[in-house]
């Protein structure tokens, strides 16, 4: 998975490469990149503001504006988690439904709740890379 995924997740139409992406999330993302975001990953804003631990209608204030640097790096988190289940599943539909369906491999949780925490974005991510290494337990 490139930068160029992440960043199309994002909805981020200039050149990424690692450290721009690093440098961008520091500045602050554009406030456009949370609708981006729940849209390719079909998330309402309610579903995406309960994974940012912040209100729906904080987020829609953000519209914009840049997003502080904290809520930035979660939302490259997100967006980087979505943009490699889309690239597994080959659909951004599929993506989505697998995000949001509960999933043996994790205790029965969605892979969804587990994005509010970095920790959890870790485990769905390696999870993701032994789906496609045909390795699920």
């Amino acid at each position: 998975m490139g930068m160029h995924a992440i960043a199309a997740t994002l909805g981020i139409d200039e050149p990424l490469d690692e450290i721009a992406l690093i440098e961008l999330t520091r500045r602050g993302l554009p406030g456009d990149t949370i609708n981006v975001l729940a849209k390719t990953a079909g998330l309402t804003i309610s579903e995406l503001s309960h994974v940012l631990h912040v209100s729906s209608r904080t987020l829609m204030r953000r519209k914009g504006k840049l997003l502080d640097h904290h809520l930035s790096d979660h939302m490259v988190m997100i967006g980087t988690v979505v943009a490699r289940c889309t690239e597994l599943f080959q659909r951004s539909e599929n993506a989505s439904c697998w995000l949001k369906s509960p999933v043996l491999a994790l205790g029965n949780s969605r892979p969804l709740d587990l994005l509010d925490t970095t920790a959890g974005a870790i485990i769905v991510l390696n999870l993701l890379g032994r789906l496609e290494h045909g390795v699920v337990s």
